[in-house]
């Protein structure tokens, strides 16, 4: 099965994974795939911790309403079938069932199968926030840049969609340039992404980076969201 997404591109920039917009990620699956016994059953318990979302304007409101309606179904998302299934069963561009850069941190020695990622996810270990096993844990702000930020920091003000410094903070950061745009399944995406990077799950080459776990996860889940509003809708 083959699915074509428009996802964003993560560049790591120091201590910084940042995100841009406008790169196609394949997602392949293996039809066969059986779950092993190895899976985490556990539950993921999500937990909007402290957030912000400009909501002084119209657009600012009924973005604010889409984020929200993000946070309420990401736990569905993230411990539904089709997530579980999905994650497992991602097959690379190669025709392996593994991810790109599959292991965390610096920790090229210790390499994850695709069951492996699963239960780290499920897991929900952030670095930089101890004591919260089984939680997703959600510090995230969406900035709008101002005239001087527009000169000194241009590059993330325009094209930047999220970052994090994952080794350093447990905040996630949007950018209002395309959260003012974005539907609901797309901040699904984005969020996850970003929160994956705060688990460890860096980005290696350019070349390879779309079917590493941040970018197929984060495009999972963005999926697997639209198919839950979709029947909400029907």
């Amino acid at each position: 099965m083959k699915i074509l997404m428009t996802m964003m591109v993560f560049l790591s920039l120091s201590a910084q994974a940042t995100t841009h917009e406008h790169v196609k990620v394949e997602l392949n699956f293996d039809p066969d795939y059986q779950v092993s016994e190895k899976v985490f059953n556990g539950y993921l318990n999500v937990v909007p911790e402290e957030w912000s979302f400009p909501s002084g304007t119209q657009t600012g409101k009924t973005q604010k309403a889409k984020y929200e309606k993000a946070l309420e179904i990401l736990e569905e998302v993230l411990n539904s079938e089709e997530f579980r299934i999905k994650v497992l069963s991602y097959k690379r561009s190669d025709g392996q069932r593994l991810y790109q850069k599959n292991y965390i941190w610096n920790e090229s020695d210790n390499t994850l199968s695709n069951e492996d990622v699963y239960n780290l996810l499920m897991k929900g270990d952030e670095k930089m926030i101890p004591n919260s096993i089984g939680e997703m844990n959600i510090y995230s702000w969406v900035k709008i840049c101002t005239r001087l930020q527009w000169v000194y920091q241009y590059q993330w003000c325009s094209g930047v969609v999220g970052s994090t410094a994952p080794s350093s903070s447990r905040t996630i950061t949007h950018n209002w340039k395309f959260y003012k745009d974005f539907e609901t399944p797309n901040m699904v995406a984005n969020i996850v992404h970003e929160w994956i990077h705060l688990l460890g799950f860096l980005h290696g080459p350019a070349a390879t980076m779309r079917e590493e776990v941040p970018y197929v996860v984060g495009a999972i889940a963005g999926q697997v969201a639209g198919n839950i509003l979709a029947r909400e809708n029907n």
